[in-house]
């Protein structure tokens, strides 16, 4: 639908529209951008960001590496996709202020993924199982946290961005929504370009 091109400027929209609702968090909070490949977006503040390459063979171990890399510095961390533009910035604090009193912090996806984890500590075969990028996602992951121990907070559901349909049904929320136009600019402003070219 978007050819090699419109993806990755819509990639870049996304990212930026991540990290601007990660700057607007009032919280003392380190920001860390990890970047796959040789991905290269122009995010507000960038001083202020510690950008990092994503390390690792599959998304499992990529994710583990990150958490292993930020929790040697700070007390708690946070993981989000960059492809959940409804994400609202409250809920990011929200996932912030469970981790203070929960080992851990879950945001499901509708179609059974999730857009958010957080983690207090990191132990071996923490992610062992979890099928990454399917409808289990979300289950394999909350089902193995409670297994090992882990006190886990459920976020609200908010959807994700992984197929043809979804990019559609954005797009007519967009359309109707301006709070939500407000919420994401820049993945607007790329729908409505974008829209006008395969219409």
């Amino acid at each position: 639908m978007l050819g090699p091109r419109g993806a990755a400027e819509f990639q870049a929209a996304l990212i930026l529209d991540t990290t601007r609702k990660v700057s607007k968090l009032t919280t003392n909070t380190a920001r860390w951008l990890f970047l796959a490949g040789t991905t290269i977006v122009d995010i507000p503040s960038r001083s202020r960001w510690i950008v990092a390459q994503q390390r690792g063979g599959d998304l499992s171990e990529r994710v583990g590496r990150a958490f292993r890399k930020m929790l040697r510095r700070h007390r708690a961390a946070v993981i989000i996709g960059t492809d959940s533009p409804l994400l609202a910035p409250r809920v990011l604090g929200q996932a912030l202020a469970e981790l203070r009193v929960c080992d851990a912090v879950l945001g499901p996806c509708p179609d059974g993924g999730f857009y958010l984890i957080g983690l207090r500590r990191i132990v071996p075969g923490i992610f062992r199982g979890v099928r990454w990028s399917t409808r289990f996602a979300f289950r394999d992951m909350l089902r193995r946290l409670l297994r090992i121990g882990f006190a886990c907070s459920v976020l609200a559901s908010v959807p994700d961005v992984d197929r043809p349909r979804d990019f559609l049904d954005l797009s007519d929320q967009m359309v109707r929504n301006p709070a939500i136009r407000a919420m994401a600019p820049a993945s607007w402003r790329f729908l409505s370009t974008a829209e006008k070219n395969w219409k």
